[in-house]
This record gives structure tokens, C-alpha cells and sequence, in this order.
């Protein structure tokens, strides 16, 4: 019979994936081109299995070893778009240096640990990124119009590009370095067309820019549906195989290439999790190279942290995307496992996949055209099969190249035989999951409270200060007209206030019109009248929405009277994905009316940012503390009351190195601790800690709506919990005691902008547990034999026997002792008490 040649065990084996990859990368210059079987390392096609890690989205610290994990679950190629609002926030000062836009060192990483780099230079990249990646400043170039044929857009565009390029040349392959692609643009075939001619001309230009470059590399275009010259076509999407007898008929000289496989999706504020099934992933990925494919990038592989302010627009902050490697830089086990065992299966039979022309499909039941087998090699003599059973819900029973085969509904399975083999083996079936892989599932990671808050917080030492409507000053402007809020802030922050002053009219004596409405706000607006705070209203996504707050009695009824209105507007992250993203526009943008009368037009101050304090720099919150600003001191229910509120908390550092000395957790250093924030006390805002910007946070319950999935290839869960709780806080961005300085002060603010009780915030640690290694039994096991089966029996009656003497032995010992046995009726309470207990704190992945 058949049998499974490899394990989850074998898997992790450094002999059994490493070796498959070591010789990915010459080290010495090399050359890169591409043929319709792959793109071509030295002339020759190379398989490639790649993953999405952006360099952004995670602290220097964290690429080295998640690198080293990538290469062990198999890959041999990082994926990464390049964000241009990251390394030129002010136009003509590039910064490719600091923290987290250090490309150079990414790039470098890769090499130092054997992986190629596809990049995905754009500079549009969507990515869920505040913006898509445009740097604020370029809407402000007259005449410009985003991503088509635009004079000042394909200026700017092509300037940056050319910076890229440079900052990049000693990693290209005739320097040695990694490099083996890079991309233009991004995703346009979805806008093209809405174009029209200028589109096309675009376009076009795109792979005449690309080509004027005169790179050592192929360049790439993802989603473009109209042929470009010069540039590869590649596909996005959850399944791809589908598109590749168009692409072969359309483009027959470029290789199959899948730019962005999506393992999960992104989450918007409010959602619940999504989780892509990991055996329904790899049916995806092995049926793509059973078609032609021969690269594969995980769209993410690593999701990372939003930091700061870098969403899109109610995009969390948390960007984990169910990805293999976790937010925090820890393997995901399930999906990490099962896939590294297709990789490692993919680059040993490489040679089958990238020495053949792509096979017809093979109908293994007659008439049926949903069980195929794909044949890399010669049949029934030296062959690589993907046999694929694309029918959802049943099994079905084959026979190939003599052999019975059951494929599980919905998989693909992997079958070599080679030359001198008189039967051929079952490699992986993508259905079929590890003892691992069952293992992990059953042990998801979670968090693990590092101490109670009263130790872990110095919370005699919170603090904390009101946030009100400003008085004018330097930094106030004055219109007739509420202004549109980024022209006015250049998305330096997520706050401007609006202010005005109007006398309230009669019309506010009825009942039912005692309304304040905006029309046509975004994204999030806190009202005040008189300076007493009202409520707060939001929208959803990136649509403007019609906010109304009520006006209280005791304002309405002093008709002829002035109020003060002031309007705290906040953006939460800017359009990644629109056409016209040039005009997008944010604040109070249509009317003001009040009690039914316009009140628009009139005397209108505007402020951005909260208490001079820009939220889009750390340098300026991190002075925070200089400031000439009141302070006071934490109390018991001084939370209670619903308004914006700084919060600033010293963090005991020392709490969390007891802990890692006492747990080992510095002993190695690829998996040194992760930390988070709990913040389930608080509502929303965002948080510091030590200057660092960690981002906004909002803990929204997500409501259940089965009919809501923006990823309907994925489960859901978490529904009625909030959907982001823990924030990532990076041990980089701690300031730890030394020999030199053993008094480092650690402080965490928070701008809270409803009501939570700080006193409440505390650290935690991720924990995520690596399955123990175990070998499976074969997918089809020999049976029996009888010999086999008297062994069995016979070591199964010894085992019987001697715990049964056992048991013997022990009641004789207790009766001389003058102990009565007693049934165990009642032994399990305190057992299934305290599973109790452990399952009410695991609800949301917490332990004490």
C-alpha cells in the first residue's frame, strides 16, 4: 500500500527544509530572468515559495528571527511593498534609516539568512495602509491627479522610484544581494478601465518607466488584466488556479506567478476575527502548482502591528491577518506546520514541477472533471501528481497508476514514483492534518498576565488631565466656513477642533428638533456644548455619514442665548484604496444645522490637535511631561466621567524582567518575550509608551451578523467580544535598567476619549507553544499481518496484568494501614471546578 513518506516532525527537521533552500541564493553575482516555467536563477527555473513580511510593521528586532522561521516553514523568499509615506513624510528628505524604515537592514536580513526579496516597490500599495502608502504632501502639487496619466503624479511617482532603485543597488543579484523582482504600481487592472484612455496610457507608462530603469530583474504587475509590455502579469486573490489557461493563451513567454495568496484577512474595528481554514489553503496553494504555477507569496505571512497612525481608514491596529507567523513574531503553529510540510515536499520535487511543460489534466473518473490528476514527468515510470478532488463535499475512490487511492473531498494530494520504483508514494495530502498540527489547534496561543496590575503598574503614579475645547492662540485659523480637516491638520494628527458661536433659535423650543446634525462628516466627531461634553458619533470604512447629538433642555429652552459649539473631529486613517484618493477629504464637509436652522456660515475657529501635542510624532508626546500642563492624581471613580482624558502611567519594568530570569525567557534569543497592553478597562483613544507611538485603540464588541464576511472564505470568531484588546508593545521600545543606569523610568500614556478606569491597564505576555514532535501513522498503513497482531495482543495482556497487580499491591498496602478504599464518586469536583474556572478566563485567550 501507499505510504506518507514525511511527518510534521520532519518537517521542523533543519536537514529536511533547510537543505531544500540553502542553494536558493548564489552568494556571488548572479543573474535573474524568467521563462514560462518560473523565473529563472542563473538560467535556471527556480520553484519559489514566498511570504509577505513588512518591515514596518514590526520593530528591527523581530526580522532576524522571524526570518529564520520563515526559512524553517519552508520558504525561500520575502515579500515586502516599500511605503512611501514612511520614508519621505516631507518631500525631499528621505529617511531610509530609522527604526522601522530601515529598509537596507530588512533587506539585508534576508540575504544574511538565505532568502530572496521580491519588491514591491508601487509606490501605490493599498496594503491597507493609511493613504495606500502617498505621503501627505503630494495632494498639495497643483494639478495632480492620483494613478493615471497625470504629468505631476507620474513626476512624483518616477522621482521616488528612482530613489528606491538607488538606496536598493547593493542588494541587486549582480552585487549578490537577494533581490530577484521588483513591482510597479499596484493592483491598477481594478481602476484601469475607470480611467478610460488616460488609464491605458498609464499603464503603458508604467512598463516603459519600469523598463527605462535598465535593472538587473524582472519587473512585475499584480491584477493588471491588459497586457503591459516588458512587465510580468500576476494574480491577488483567495484562489488563483483559475486564471491560468487564460494567462497561458494571453502570455505563453511569462511564468504563472501568485503575488498575494490570501491565509486570512484584515479586520475593521468591530468585526470579528476571521480564520481561513488551513487545510482549505493549502488545496489552494498545491491546485495552483498542479495548474502551472511556480511562485506563491502568502499575502500576509506575517501581518505585524499598525503602529502609530499608519491604518486605512477603521482598520485595527492589530494587522495579524490570521498570517502564519502571529502580530508578535510567534509561529502560528497549525498553519505554519501544515504548510511547511507541502513547501518542503514542493522544493525537493522541484525539478518535476519547473522540467516539464504544463500537464492536460487527467480525468480520474470518467465524465468527471472535478477529480484530475496533473502529471509532472512520465506517467507510471518517474512522475510527480497533484491529484485534485475539487468536489466540496464528497470523497472519491480512484485508482492511479495501480494503486487504490481515496482523495478526501476538497484536497489535493501529492504522489511520486520515481525511476526504479515499483510503486509510486503518497507525498502529502492537503486534507490530511499531523498529529502536530491537531496538536496546536487544540492549544491556540494566547496571552498570559505578567502580575496584578497594583505590581505591574506603578499606579500610584498615574495620573491623569482633562482634555477641553482649546482657546485660540498661534496655531488657531479662522474661516466663515467649516474647512476641510486635512488641508487644515496635512494628517499630521487625528484631531481638529471646530469651533463656533451662535445664539440658539427658536426653533430649538420644539421638542423633536432639538438636534445638532452634520452632514457629510467623517470620521469621528465629540461635541461639546458650553464646553460640557455631549457624546461621540462615528461612520464606518471610508464613507462620510450624518452624525446627530442631541441638544440638552436646558440649552434649547434659552432660545435668543449663545451657545458655544465645539466639535472635535478625527480622522482614523486616511484611504488606501479609492480612485481619486487626491480629493478625499475629511471633517465637516457638508451642513451644520442646529434645531433645523443652517448655521454653516458664520464665524468658525479651527485648532488641529490635542493640547499641543502632535499624535503623529512621538518626539513631541514623548516631551509630553515637560509641558506646563495640571496633572492629578489617580482616585478611585475619577473615571467614571465620559470625556477625553490623558492618562499617564509609570510602567514597572523590573516586574517584567523578574519574570523573564525566572522563566528562562532570555535564553534564546529568536524567542525572547512578546508583550501586550491589556487594555479591556478602556473604551477608545490611543497610546505611548516611552515616545512610541503604539497606536489607536477601540474595544468594540463584534455584533454577530452571519450574513456579514468580508472574507467568505474564512470563519469567524470572537463575536460579542471586543476585537482588540491586547497592544502590541515591543521590548525594544522599553527603556531597561543597566549597569550605567539602574534608575530607567518606563511611562505609558493614554489618551482616553470616552471613559476606562487605567488603574485597570496592565502587561501581558504572548505565549504560543510549539507541538511536540510525533510521528503519524502513514495516510494508507500496511495492514496487519498476524504475526504483528499476536505481538499486540500479547503486550497489551502484559500491560493489563501488571496494572492490575498493581492495583492489588496498593488496596493491600492501604488495608494495612487501616485506610478504607473509597469509590471515586466525588474525586473529580475540585478537578471540574477549577476547569471551570480556567475555561471562564479562557474565553478571550487570557490566563492568570
Amino acid at each position: 500500500m501507499l505510504k506518507l513518506v514525511t511527518s510534521a516532525l520532519a518537517v521542523l527537521a533543519a536537514v529536511g527544509v533547510l537543505g531544500a533552500i540553502e542553494k536558493q541564493i548564489p552568494g556571488d553575482p548572479y543573474t535573474v530572468g524568467y521563462s514560462a516555467r518560473g523565473l529563472l536563477i542563473d538560467g535556471e527555473p527556480r520553484v519559489l515559495t514566498a511570504g509577505a513580511i513588512h518591515y514596518p510593521r514590526s520593530t528591527p528586532e523581530m526580522w532576524d528571527p522571524m526570518m529564520k522561521k520563515a526559512k524553517r516553514g519552508g520558504l525561500n523568499t520575502i515579500d515586502t511593498y516599500v511605503f512611501w509615506n514612511m520614508h519621505e513624510r516631507t518631500k525631499g528628505e528621505y529617511d531610509f534609516a530609522t527604526d522601522r524604515a530601515n529598509l537596507p537592514l530588512f533587506i539585508e536580513t534576508a540575504r544574511r539568512n538565505g532568502l530572496f526579496v521580491m519588491l514591491r516597490i508601487g509606490p501605490y500599495v493599498c496594503a491597507e495602509w493609511n493613504y495606500g502608502g502617498f505621503p501627505q504632501w503630494l495632494r498639495h502639487e497643483k494639478d495632480i491627479v492620483y494613478r493615471t496619466n497625470s504629468k505631476p503624479f507620474k513626476r512624483e511617482m518616477k522621482r521616488f522610484i528612482a530613489k528606491v532603485i538607488d538606496v536598493v543597488k547593493p542588494y541587486m543579484p549582480e552585487n549578490g544581494g537577494p533581490i530577484i523582482g521588483m513591482q510597479i504600481e499596484n493592483e491598477y487592472g481594478d481602476h484601469q478601465r475607470n480611467f478610460g484612455h488616460d488609464g491605458d496610457l498609464y499603464a503603458d507608462w508604467c512598463g516603459e518607466t519600469a523598463a527605462s530603469f535598465n535593472v538587473s530583474v524582472p519587473w512585475i504587475m499584480c491584477r493588471q488584466y491588459y497586457k503591459v509590455e516588458g512587465v510580468i502579469p500576476t494574480q491577488n486573490d483567495f484562489y488563483c488556479d483559475q486564471y491560468l489557461g487564460n494567462h497561458h493563451r494571453k502570455y505563453p513567454e511569462f511564468p504563472d506567478m501568485w503575488t498575494e495568496m490570501w491565509p486570512g484577512w484584515f479586520q475593521r474595528w468591530g468585526e470579528a476575527a476571521p480564520h481561513r481554514p488551513i487545510e482549505d489553503i493549502a488545496y489552494a496553494v498545491a491546485k495552483w502548482y498542479a495548474y502551472g504555477g511556480t511562485y506563491v507569496a502568502y499575502y500576509m505571512y506575517q501581518g505585524g502591528t499598525n503602529f502609530g497612525r499608519t491604518s486605512g481608514p477603521f482598520i485595527m491596529t492589530s494587522y495579524d491577518y490570521d498570517g502564519f507567523i502571529d502580530e508578535y513574531g510567534l509561529e502560528n503553529w497549525p498553519k505554519y506546520l501544515h504548510l511547511a510540510e507541502l513547501h518542503k515536499h514542493l522544493l525537493d520535487n522541484a525539478d518535476y514541477i519547473t522540467g516539464n511543460p504544463v500537464p492536460r489534466a487527467q480525468q480520474l473518473v470518467k465524465g468527471n472533471n472535478e477529480v484530475l490528476a496533473h502529471v509532472y514527468g512520465e506517467p507510471n515510470v518517474d512522475y510527480l501528481a497533484f491529484l485534485v478532488n475539487a468536489n466540496p463535499k464528497k470523497n472519491a475512490t480512484v485508482r492511479f497508476d495501480g494503486a487504490p487511492l481515496e482523495l478526501h473531498r476538497w484536497s489535493v494530494t501529492l504522489v511520486r514514483r520515481q525511476a526504479g520504483e515499483l510503486k509510486p508514494t503518497v507525498l502529502y495530502n492537503s486534507a490530511h492534518l499531523s498529529h502536530a498540527v491537531r496538536q496546536a489547534l487544540e492549544s491556540p496561543a494566547g496571552f498570559k498576565r505578567i502580575s496584578s496590575h497594583a505590581k505591574l503598574l506603578k499606579t500610584q503614579t498615574i495620573s491623569w488631565r482633562n482634555v477641553v475645547p482649546p482657546v485660540p492662540d498661534d496655531m488657531t485659523i479662522e474661516s466663515d466656513h467649516p474647512l476641510e480637516q486635512i488641508d487644515v491638520t496635512d494628517d499630521r494628527t487625528d484631531y481638529l477642533w471646530y469651533r463656533t458661536r451662535v445664539k440658539v433659535p427658536t426653533s430649538c423650543l420644539t421638542k423633536s428638533e432639538r438636534k445638532l446634525v452634520l452632514e457629510d462628516a467623517g470620521d469621528v466627531a465629540f461635541v461639546y456644548f458650553d464646553e460640557k461634553f455631549s457624546a461621540m458619533r462615528h461612520g464606518r470604512q471610508d464613507q462620510l455619514a450624518t452624525f446627530t447629538f442631541d441638544l440638552p433642555d436646558k440649552i434649547a429652552k434659552n432660545t435668543g442665548e449663545a451657545v458655544d459649539i465645539a466639535i472635535l473631529s478625527q480622522t482614523m486613517g486616511m484611504a488606501h484604496n479609492q480612485q481619486h484618493m487626491e480629493a478625499y477629504g475629511r471633517g465637516l464637509l457638508g451642513s451644520v444645522l442646529l434645531c433645523g436652522h443652517n448655521i454653516t456660515q458664520g464665524q468658525w475657529l479651527m485648532r488641529p490637535g490635542l493640547e499641543d501635542v502632535d499624535d503623529g510624532d512621538d518626539a513631541a508626546v514623548a516631551d509630553f511631561e515637560s509641558k506646563s500642563v495640571t496633572w492629578h492624581p489617580y482616585a478611585a471613580r475619577s473615571h467614571e466621567q465620559k470625556t477625553l482624558r490623558w492618562y499617564a502611567i509609570e510602567l514597572d519594568v523590573q516586574a517584567l524582567i523578574d519574570d523573564e530570569k525566572k522563566q528562562g525567557l532570555l535564553d534564546d534569543p529568536e524567542n525572547y518575550p512578546r508583550y501586550a497592553i491589556d487594555m479591556a478597562s478602556m473604551t477608545k483613544g490611543q497610546l505611548w509608551i516611552n515616545g512610541h507611538h503604539l497606536g489607536r485603540y477601540w474595544l468594540r464588541r463584534a455584533p454577530e451578523k452571519k450574513d456579514y464576511k468580508p472574507c467568505q472564505w474564512c470563519g469567524y470568531g470572537g463575536w460579542f467580544w471586543p476585537d482588540n484588546r491586547y497592544y502590541h508593545l515591543p521590548r525594544s521600545y522599553l527603556r531597561l535598567p543597566s549597569e550605567a543606569n539602574p534608575q530607567v523610568r518606563n511611562f505609558l500614556y493614554v489618551l482616553e476619549e470616552l471613559e476606562g478606569d487605567a488603574e485597570e491597564i496592565s502587561v501581558a505576555r504572548r505565549i504560543s507553544t510549539q507541538p511536540r514532535g510525533h510521528e503519524d501513522r502513514p495516510i494508507h498503513g500496511s495492514r496487519p499481518t498476524l504475526w504483528s497482531l499476536f505481538v499486540h495482543v500479547c503486550a497489551f495482556a502484559a500491560l493489563a496484568g501488571a496494572a492490575g497487580l498493581a492495583v492489588a499491591v496498593y488496596r493491600r498496602y492501604k488495608a494495612t494501614q487501616g485506610y478504607e478504599v473509597i469509590g471515586e464518586q466525588n474525586t473529580t469536583t475540585a478537578a471540574s471546578n477549577e476547569d471551570a474556572d480556567n475555561n471562564e478566563r479562557s474565553r478571550d485567550g487570557t490566563t492568570e
